[in-house]
């Protein structure tokens, strides 16, 4: 720990009191979106990395392995790429019970990643709802692109200390300098303090179950790849509505108005009209790029559902999270052979449009990358 760069936080934070908790966080995620933003972006999933991996430690001679190593290792050290990670990456990281190679792996990716990953899966969606709204309603919003962005310690969510024994400007600088340490923190570092007894169990397996009991009480129902993606993304908008409630109530208060809080029915209604509205938003282009994790969640678990013989397992789910970031905001998407199939098959390839370049060989992303 560097105890006069923390100093120096606090010195800075201190002169600064007019600024809140909130108002920094978006400067310093701003900033380092825009930083990213000027780079071309490769997303590698687990299989990559572990292969990555495997060169450093010198357990693997495959040329291309190296060669895809030594271009990406040289791209980031010149500023043309760098390797973020994930939420989905994160936690099967996590599931790495050989403490050496995660250790490495967390290292490799401290390299590449030059400390970035995206924001948590469903805060990513709420991003995106927010700034569809704010957006279509007159508001000056920075691109979507750069407030998808932040620090490994922050991979799954922002979190700020709470000390209630000291008065609240002092609280305000507490956090604002916490966060600036945890901005530095390095995944490996991270690994180092993680307590494996806290690890929660993964609910995977369990929705994994659930969404294949859910496919064979449908499977009758299925016509057309068109109505699975429909009936698909009406079910993420039931989610996504009380978030876009929550949102023009915010919205709201902005502006120096402030409602009676609704009573659980009038919010139940409200959540319907907006659902209306999201669905018939949702067959619009520009609406699906601008809520892009809730269409290709859409996407994918629609593909899964349309091959009626195939059925959901957790590492899928790990798969699809990974899919859905770096189709949404990446330049480059490293896979497997099964995810690289799927993605390109033409069906859903039409309905995704993205512009990110999908590749599962090591031997072309070596040359590719060149």
């Amino acid at each position: 720990m560097d105890t006069s760069q923390i100093a120096a936080d606090f010195d800075r934070h201190r002169a600064l009191p007019e600024v809140s908790v909130e108002e920094y966080v978006r400067r310093r995620s701003v900033e380092l979106g825009e930083w990213v933003m000027a780079r071309e972006r490769v997303y590698l999933d687990k299989c990559f990395w572990i292969a990555l991996r495997d060169v450093r430690l010198m357990r693997t001679d495959d040329p291309s392995s190296k060669v895809l190593l030594q271009g990406l290792v040289r791209a980031v050290q010149e500023g043309r790429r760098i390797c973020p990670i994930s939420d989905a990456l994160f936690l099967e990281l996590l599931k790495q019970t050989d403490l050496h190679t995660r250790a490495a792996t967390a290292e490799l990716i401290d390299e590449l990643s030059c400390g970035v990953t995206l924001i948590p899966h469903p805060t990513r969606i709420a991003t995106e709802i927010a700034h569809f709204l704010y957006a279509n309603t007159g508001h000056s919003v920075y691109a979507l692109e750069t407030l998808v962005w932040s620090k490994l310690a922050n991979v799954l969510g922002v979190h700020h200390p709470m000390a209630k024994a000291f008065p609240a400007e002092d609280q305000v600088l507490i956090q604002k300098a916490f966060f600036d340490h945890m901005w530095r923190f390095s995944l490996a570092e991270m690994m180092q303090v993680i307590d494996e007894r806290k690890i929660p169990d993964c609910w995977y397996p369990a929705l994994a179950d659930r969404l294949n009991q859910g496919k064979a009480a449908h499977a009758d129902e299925i016509t057309n790849f068109a109505q699975v993606y429909r009936d698909e993304v009406y079910g993420i908008l039931d989610v996504a509505a009380p978030i876009a409630l929550d949102v023009l109530g915010k919205m709201a208060s902005d502006q120096g108005r402030y409602p009676a809080a609704p009573t659980q029915d009038e919010r139940a209604t409200a959540i319907r009209e907006i659902l209306g509205i999201l669905r018939a938003a949702i067959e619009k282009p520009h609406v699906k790029h601008a809520l892009r994790s809730l269409h290709l969640d859409a996407c994918l678990h629609a593909a899964l559902r349309w091959n009626k013989t195939q059925k959901f397992d957790a590492n899928d789910l790990y798969d699809f999270q990974h899919a859905v970031a770096a189709l949404g905001y990446c330049d480059f998407f490293l896979t497997d052979g099964p995810m690289h199939t799927l993605l390109t098959q033409k069906h859903l390839a039409f309905r995704h449009e993205s512009l990110c370049r999908v590749g599962s060989s090591i031997e072309e992303a070596a040359v590719w990358l060149q």
